[in-house]
């Protein structure tokens, strides 16, 4: 009798952490935003919607940083991260 795969839980990431990593990836490899949008399959408006995040008040930035990442429910969203910049 085979047994069923156990689920692979769904892991969330902190926004302003893959933001930065984007950032990063982008200065190491020096692509632009568009070479970056073709490897990861999205538009360049998407890459900028990240990369936009890095724009925020320095405290916002601060706080989201403080909260970690890989959480297994949606601690913070980058809807969430933009209004509290207001």
């Amino acid at each position: 009798m085979r047994h069923p795969e156990p689920r692979t839980r769904k892991t969330y990431r902190n926004p302003v952490i893959y933001a930065m990593e984007l950032r990063d990836r982008m200065a190491a490899e020096g692509i632009s935003r568009a070479e970056l949008a073709r490897r990861l399959g999205v538009s360049r408006a998407r890459v900028t919607q990240w990369l936009d995040l890095l724009e925020l008040p320095e405290q916002v930035i601060m706080d989201a940083l403080a909260k970690g990442d890989s959480w297994s429910r949606q601690v913070i969203t980058e809807r969430k991260l933009r209004g509290s910049s207001r």
